[in-house]
């Protein structure tokens, strides 16, 4: 796949990175508004509400994985217990090497994802996760990520992950988001409500357009309805008439 290919829009490097890019995708599919004769238009998220959407993201992250603790990975037949418990071995953020530890950790703000909060993203959302570095002009996959049906570059989630200076962690793991542009085209939000508001003013011209056209219809119906009961009637009169005769 060509990087040209995809929106890359960056997040805040706080540790909350990976929540950040799949709020603020999760915020452009809501969005998708159709477009006759063309792509769909989407906007990207407010900074003023960025935050708090990816905190409650992690929040169903973290009770996803408090429930599904015996889930079996697919491709490795590990369970979710296996890899936190792996994962608290060698993180040396984590003090209490638990499973409680770990999802005590996890519910922090600032806390990093990783693997394990991909599968329950992945589930939770019940969409692939393919994660992806640049080679040259060329997305490559990076390992990271979660496949749960076929690849579908319509409903896969895409993300950008970047090793190197983050805010104040250096070599710090970093996701982004990608978002392809044959989707749908991002514009600002002052943009998009403009063209929202055309959209919907078309809709309406249309419905009574369609109103007006049914309404003639149905009057030439009634006219020829009228027509042939009278004439009916005439009918009768002469005949009635000539039995006189």
């Amino acid at each position: 796949m060509k990087y040209t290919d995809f929106y890359h829009i960056p997040v805040a490097g706080d540790g909350a990175c990976f929540f950040h890019s799949i709020s603020g995708i999760n915020h452009l599919n809501e969005h998708l508004w159709p477009l006759l004769n063309s792509k769909p238009i989407t906007y990207k998220i407010e900074s003023s509400k960025w935050d708090s959407s990816s905190l409650k993201i992690r929040k169903q992250c973290v009770e996803w994985l408090e429930k599904n603790l015996n889930y079996r990975i697919k491709g490795t037949g590990m369970s979710i217990r296996d890899e936190i418990l792996e994962d608290v071995r060698n993180n040396d953020n984590i003090k209490d090497k638990t499973v409680n530890g770990y999802l005590s950790y996890m519910k922090k703000r600032n806390s990093y994802a990783g693997q394990i909060e991909i599968y329950a993203i992945a589930e939770l959302l019940n969409k692939n996760i393919r994660t992806y570095i640049t080679k040259g002009d060329n997305l490559s996959n990076v390992g990271l990520g979660y496949e749960l049906k076929p690849k579908d570059s319509q409903f896969d989630i895409f993300l950008y992950h970047n090793l190197g200076d983050i805010g104040n962690n250096k070599g710090g793991h970093h996701f982004e988001i990608l978002y392809p542009k044959k989707k749908a085209t991002i514009l600002n939000k002052s943009q998009y409500m403009k063209e929202v508001k055309k959209g919907m003013s078309k809709l309406k011209k249309r419905k009574k357009s369609g109103k007006r056209k049914k309404y003639i219809t149905q009057r030439k119906k009634s006219g020829k309805r009228k027509k042939s009961g009278k004439r009916k009637k005439s009918e009768k009169r002469k005949k009635t008439q000539r039995r006189k005769k």
